[in-house]
């Protein structure tokens, strides 16, 4: 193939400066008039492109449901794994993430019910508090800190619910922590919030958790 290539391309060399000798004044009317075409076709396409692209942009602008859908992306986790099936399947939680304007930070909204997923979801406000710290402790002294917000994602949605198979998903996921027993372990957190208070909470099989309102955090 590239010898072929290579053939072609001494071929065309030799005959263009054969041209070039016989007939130099028709060879350089010909190079010139070929380049100007060339050029006038990249800049029509350029600006048929350019025109392209600002309908279609109008035309998301005055349709913002089509640019939601195009936007958003759902997933289903199950021990802190994505799962390959449908809705259908049992998991943990979903994620409804969608893209904030024209940036690359992800919004993330926690769904535990497979019903709400399935329906029309509703974009989450964004929560007012950012915690100081937020830190896990899985077994007797595996301490991780926990970014809820970074340049990437955001999890600071109001009525996000942050539960043991939420940190299980974000150990595997954020952290790149393979662990099979995970499940298995004690967690416990620790948070400073925007107040300043410390707070800590023992993940058991009481589904404990905390969500975020609009100006605060529920634990439950």
């Amino acid at each position: 193939m590239i010898s072929c290539l290579l053939n072609t391309f001494i071929v065309c060399t030799l005959f263009a400066d054969l041209l070039e000798r016989r007939f130099p004044e028709q060879t350089r009317t010909i190079a010139t008039d070929l380049t100007f075409n060339v050029l006038y076709l990249f800049s029509k396409t350029q600006i048929y492109f350019t025109k392209v692209i600002k309908n279609i942009n109008n035309f998301l602008k005055s349709h913002p449901t089509i640019k939601k859908e195009l936007s958003t992306n759902t997933e289903f986790f199950k021990n802190g794994k994505i799962l390959n099936t449908d809705t259908s399947s049992k998991h943990d939680f979903a994620l409804f993430s969608w893209v904030e304007h024209d940036t690359p930070c992800v919004n993330k909204k926690i769904v535990y019910d497979v019903n709400e997923v399935n329906d029309q979801i509703t974009l989450s406000e964004h929560s007012d508090i950012k915690f100081m710290l937020v830190e896990i402790t899985v077994g007797e002294n595996q301490t991780y800190k926990v970014d809820l917000k970074t340049r990437d994602y955001n999890f600071y949605l109001v009525g996000n619910k942050f539960t043991k198979e939420f940190f299980i998903y974000y150990l595997i996921n954020h952290l790149n922590i393979d662990k099979t027993d995970l499940n298995e372990s004690n967690f416990s957190i620790k948070i400073i919030d925007h107040n300043v208070n410390i707070f800590h909470m023992d993940f058991t099989d009481k589904n404990e958790n905390f969500v975020l309102t609009k100006m605060d955090y529920l634990l439950n």
